[in-house]
């Protein structure tokens, strides 16, 4: 049976669904409509993809930096990519 969006507030169930319905609603001292209503958003949460609001990694750190002043920078090794194992866990410097 197709809807059309100015009737979609009625909503047709099989009396048998509806059975059902009613029934989960009165084991979890819910109204019927609730339950329903709950039953659609999580339809809907599930069949809509996530918005994507998530920005290239390094946009992200440029971000997070930008405020640090450059002689904050400047105080840091060089060779701190090359050397990570020795500023992290204290190993000898490699060559």
């Amino acid at each position: 049976m197709k809807t059309s969006q100015n009737d979609i507030d009625t909503v047709h169930m099989s009396p048998e669904l509806l059975a059902e319905a009613r029934r989960a609603a009165t084991e979890e001292h819910r109204e019927a409509d609730e339950l329903v209503s709950d039953a659609v958003r999580r339809y809907l949460r599930e069949r809509t993809p996530p918005a994507s609001n998530e920005r290239p990694i390094w946009e992200t750190i440029t971000d997070m930096v930008k405020d640090i002043p450059d002689e904050v920078f400047d105080r840091l090794p060089k060779d701190g990519a090359s050397q990570v194992d020795h500023y992290i866990y204290g190993l000898p410097k490699r060559d």
